[in-house]
């Protein structure tokens, strides 16, 4: 410590320095606590009156930002730069070391916790969402950094700490190194002052952080997920409150108590703001403060003192525990399914897992899903998940690097000493302690655990979004159907009755919900078609992909609906109407085939194929030019596909749109497109008998509708969900208790 560092009235002995440092701490800590409890306070009290309140709470977020990764820069080359060759090695030795005693404590949990699971025979997921194709981990671009300065931007940390670390061993052997080394010190003093004066904002960051999160976000949805954050947040507490404190009291002269009370304020704010890469000056500060405490205690190597500004940045880019513990969510989904993983599958899980943990949790869990056969639906729970397990993963984080610094940093220091027999008592206290935590988490799940998990409970339970008029709805087969020869729009007129052929199986276009009710994006269509023609009354008429083409030359409805795509066999026989919507072609398959299917090129190359298309549409006409080896089957409904064809089918070809709307009921089948371009399908109406009356008003109409955004509100309702599940506005004091306001 240099003299500008200590106070004027300071003690010879430092006392009143140190003094008054533990006072700044608790004092901080006790400023973070309340502003956190006054912001959850604000949040219950005023609901979603406080969604404002994230504008300021991104914007402090953004300030702790903007000095880490320059911080992170300057701090490795300059404390690397000064290390000598020897020092280098033995560093690296001992942070590998340190980090297979961390990843290995995580397998263990990962491989262990999920026993807590109660046993469940069944379980499946529906998303009201398309699914993007999983974008494979750049390495080479994570790791190399053959542009810094992107890396720079892309927040690429691996790759900026591999430059870092490349630059600051050269920089050892630098003979006049001590100007840049000078440099760098002043930098890095003044992003830590910057540091600093943001953090005197933290108040004001975390309680609008608070607010904002406790005012908005609902638990109503998590009811699915109990298993899950129960496992997983039990895990985290465990291992940040015991495991990793005790490891360091195991190893290291530090106490217990004095290691989880210097991280306290830290994981506050870590758990408050949800990043660890924020905190990481405030992890620096409290690692050098109990190192310090110790130094004068123990009289440890003044060397141990700066070590942390450049041991913590460089643990961060490596995979931390709290993404080690992510992979949790493997093992239950497994479980969620009726497919438990045996415990000789871990070791290939936990090790594709950890190699894929260096790039983000969104494209790991993913690929492991996938390799574990299971249906690629539940990721989208788990992204719902994110926002409570989110802040527990970055918990964990954050007291990993405390831990791995600490440990690091003492044996750098040569004040490291392992108590073998504490150590010892610690494991068997630790194995007794995960005993008896999975036991309770199993014994509270098999009382609680609940089925809310219903297949098709969304798009089950979706109603129509237009006003409807009345209806009738025909079985198939029933007689005296025929028309007399006037045109469709006169005979409308006359009788105003609008008569429509539908598909009862085309989902999310035309379909039976769980009232009973017909519904679809296609029937609001032509609901709000026939509104704006005043009919009294639609009569819908079912029909079969083998019977379109019948049914439609007896007349037996003005035109067909159902997501029907325009092909050129039907342009033969019927009029297209103008589309009203563009639809994209894809390919569905079981989740566990998904990789087989992603290449359009070996596809060509197989000729085993079974494709299942509906006969008579354009993705048959389409699939037989791409894929001619292929042995197409011809199905009457695309429900044969997904429950109980009479023959088996590798694939369905048909639309994303579509096919994503059977994955709803049937998650263990997912949407690929493989082709080499995006093919573009327009939907239309097919005209019974080729009126060109009704075919002249239809391309008007449609137009319209286009135009003042009726379709672009089905389509983010039908197909993308958007606003399938009501909303209700957030509970809040002022509002459900107080009745202040409506």
């Amino acid at each position: 410590m240099t003299s500008a560092d200590v106070p004027a009235d300071a003690g010879h002995d430092g006392t009143k320095d140190k003094d008054s440092k533990e006072k700044h701490r608790f004092s901080s800590f006790t400023l973070i606590m309340a502003s956190a409890m006054a912001g959850v306070a604000c949040g219950l009290f005023f609901g979603e009156y406080c969604r404002s309140l994230s504008l300021l709470g991104n914007a402090y977020i953004g300030l702790l930002q903007m000095t880490v990764l320059p911080y992170i820069v300057f701090s490795l080359i300059g404390n690397i730069g000064r290390l000598s060759v020897g020092e280098s090695k033995r560093l690296a030795i001992v942070s590998i070391g340190a980090l297979a005693i961390l990843w290995a404590i995580g397998a263990i949990i990962v491989m262990f916790v999920p026993f807590a699971l109660p046993k469940w025979d069944t379980g499946s997921f529906f998303s009201t969402s398309l699914i993007d194709p999983v974008k494979e981990v750049d390495f080479l671009q994570l790791f190399i950094p053959s542009n810094p300065f992107q890396s720079l931007a892309q927040n690429l940390a691996p790759a900026v700490v591999l430059f870092c670390m490349f630059f600051g061993f050269a920089l050892i052997k630098i003979r006049e190194k001590d100007r840049v080394l000078e440099l760098v010190d002043t930098v890095t003093a003044t992003l830590s002052r910057v540091s600093h004066l943001i953090a005197k904002l933290a108040p004001i960051g975390i309680f609008a952080i608070s607010a904002s999160a406790t005012g908005t976000l609902t638990l109503e949805e998590f009811g699915r997920l109990q298993a899950y954050l129960l496992i997983f947040t039990v895990a985290v507490v465990l291992v940040m409150m015991w495991v990793l404190p005790m490891l360091v009291a195991c190893l290291t002269p530090f106490k217990y108590r004095d290691v989880l009370a210097a991280s306290r304020s830290a994981l506050i704010t870590t758990f408050v703001i949800g990043s660890v890469f924020v905190v990481i000056p405030m992890l620096v500060d409290s690692v050098k403060e109990l190192l310090e405490k110790y130094k004068v205690e123990e009289g440890g190597d003044a060397h141990a003192v700066s070590n942390p500004e450049f041991i913590i940045p460089l643990a961060y880019p490596f995979p931390h525990l709290g993404k080690v513990l992510t992979l949790l969510f493997v093992p239950f989904a497994a479980w969620f399914y009726g497919r438990p993983m045996e415990l000789m599958e871990f070791p290939l899980f936990l090790g594709t897992g950890l190699v894929l943990s260096f790039g983000k949790v969104t494209t790991t869990i993913p690929f492991l899903l996938d390799m574990q056969e299971l249906p690629a639906d539940i990721f989208q729970l788990f992204l719902m998940s994110s926002v409570v397990a989110g802040r527990f993963n970055d918990l964990l984080g954050a007291m990993h690097l405390m831990a791995f610094t600490l440990i690091v940093t003492a044996v750098m220091a040569g004040i490291a000493k392992v108590q073998r027999t504490k150590l010892l008592a610690a494991i068997a206290g630790t194995a007794v302690l995960l005993f008896v935590t999975i036991f309770a988490m199993r014994a509270t799940l098999d009382a609680t655990f609940t089925n809310a998990f219903g297949r098709d409970t969304i798009i089950a339970s979706m109603a129509s979004m237009e006003k409807r008029v009345s209806t009738k709805v025909f079985s198939f087969g029933e007689p005296d159907l025929a028309a007399d020869d006037s045109s469709r729009m006169a005979r409308l007129r006359a009788s105003g009755k609008l008569r429509i052929g539908f598909d009862p199986d085309r989902l999310p276009f035309s379909y039976y919900n769980a009232r009973g009710k017909l519904v679809g994006l296609d029937i609001d269509l032509v609901h709000r078609l026939a509104r704006d023609l005043h009919v009294d009354q639609i009569e819908f008429v079912p029909f079969a992909a083998p019977t379109l083409e019948a049914q439609l030359a007896d007349d037996q409805f003005a035109m067909a609906i159902s997501g029907l795509a325009a092909s050129v066999s039907r342009a033969e026989t019927s009029l297209i109407s103008t589309s009203y919507m563009n639809v994209t072609m894809a390919i569905v398959v079981r989740d566990h085939d998904k990789r087989e299917f992603e290449d359009i090129a070996e596809l060509r190359a197989r000729d085993d194929l079974k494709i299942g298309v509906e006969g008579g549409s354009y993705f048959a006409e389409k699939i037989r030019e791409i894929l001619p080896q292929a042995q197409l089957v011809e199905l009457w409904s695309e429900r044969q596909f997904f429950e109980g064809p009479p023959e088996y089918m590798d694939a369905l070809v048909t639309s994303a749109e579509g096919g994503a709307g059977w994955t709803l009921v049937h998650p263990e089948f997912t949407v690929i497109s493989p082709m080499q371009r995006k093919i573009s399908v327009p939907l239309a109406f097919l005209i019974s008998g080729k009126d060109q009356e009704l075919d002249d008003f239809l391309k008007q109409w449609i137009a319209l509708k286009r135009l003042d955004g009726t379709i672009d509100d089905l389509y983010d309702y039908w197909i993308l969900g958007r606003g399938a599940k009501i909303k209700k506005p957030r509970w809040s004091i002022i509002k459900d208790v107080l009745g202040w306001i409506d």
